[in-house]
């Protein structure tokens, strides 16, 4: 059984405790137990189960540049900019089925176009795999034309969203990272207050950083972009869950653009899990946080 027993912070409404119940039941054991295989499946199973059918006009194409797969979403001909979206997954599950059904939720509620990444995973491909790609086509996106060209991620995804800003801040008007993995040293603030509470947790955390970089995590090690300068960054929307491990990774990061010099806006939604995305059909917190997120995509393209 292993997770009957979910403590739910007091903050947790009952929709929300609903829709964690709904994805602890995908985790029958800890996580650690599987194969890198049943990790997987298993995560594409629970993000196949809270996907919603496609609204008719969001097309939809696939392609390969720089030998990573591609998902294109549009609306229109005419999308006055481009979003690259980097999935979450802790570096080691997800594709471009994953989160197929929030790229599709960002383009109808924005109309922007949205390029989503299939970046090679680890532990098949260590760092600088993943990140490379995504850069590689961050590169490709601006070479094809002339809009603007936004980048978000969630959880490790924010991770490659930071990292590729920081290698191309000239051609990226500004990136929106969502309960983003940022390099937070894992002894303090909500690693220790929030180590484990449903749906991630810290140790969680420290296997995927493991398992990307190939290397044995040190509690109090802090990973890039924690450690770098970040003043090349483009303006930045982050947004928090409150129940996550990783909470502090945004209010850290928050201060540190903005020392720098950055113009950064946080926000942390209260009550809301790891993984909440997947939540916003079902739960009124989550549905509202997306409509803040597709609201900071058109406003740093540009269109509000």
């Amino acid at each position: 059984e292993g997770m009957t027993s979910l403590k739910y912070p007091p903050s947790m409404d009952s929709e929300t405790t609903v829709f964690v119940d709904t994805t602890s039941s995908f985790y029958t054991y800890d996580r650690e137990d599987f194969t890198i295989e049943e990790m997987r499946e298993n995560y594409d199973a629970l993000c196949a189960h809270f996907a919603l059918p496609f609204p008719e006009e969001v097309t939809t194409s696939d392609r390969i540049i720089e030998n990573v797969p591609l998902r294109h979403y549009s609306i229109s001909d005419n999308s006055p900019a481009r979003l690259v979206y980097i999935h979450g997954g802790g570096f080691v599950v997800g594709g471009l089925d994953s989160h197929d059904d929030i790229c599709v939720g960002i383009c109808a509620d924005t109309g922007i176009d949205v390029i989503a990444v299939d970046y090679r995973l680890a532990p098949e491909q260590k760092h600088p795999a993943a990140l490379d790609d995504c850069i590689a086509v961050v590169d490709a996106v601006h070479a094809e034309g002339n809009t603007p060209v936004v980048v978000a991620g969630d959880s490790a995804g924010g991770w490659l969203s930071a990292m590729t800003s920081l290698a191309r801040p000239s051609i990226i008007t500004g990136q929106l990272l969502i309960y983003p993995m940022l390099g937070g040293a894992l002894n303090k603030g909500s690693y220790v207050d929030c180590a484990d509470v449903p749906l991630l947790s810290t140790k969680q955390v420290a296997f995927y950083w493991e398992t990307y970089f190939d290397f044995l995590l040190d509690r109090t090690t802090l990973i890039p972009p924690m450690v770098l300068d970040v003043s090349p960054s483009p303006q930045t929307v982050m947004v928090a869950a409150e129940c996550d491990p990783l909470m502090s990774d945004t209010l850290d990061y928050a201060e540190k653009l903005s020392a720098a010099g950055v113009e950064v806006e946080f926000t942390i939604e209260k009550g809301l899990p790891h993984g909440y995305l997947r939540a916003r059909h079902s739960v009124e917190r989550a549905r509202r946080s997306f409509a803040r997120i597709t609201h900071a995509v058109s406003r740093m393209a540009g269109l509000a």
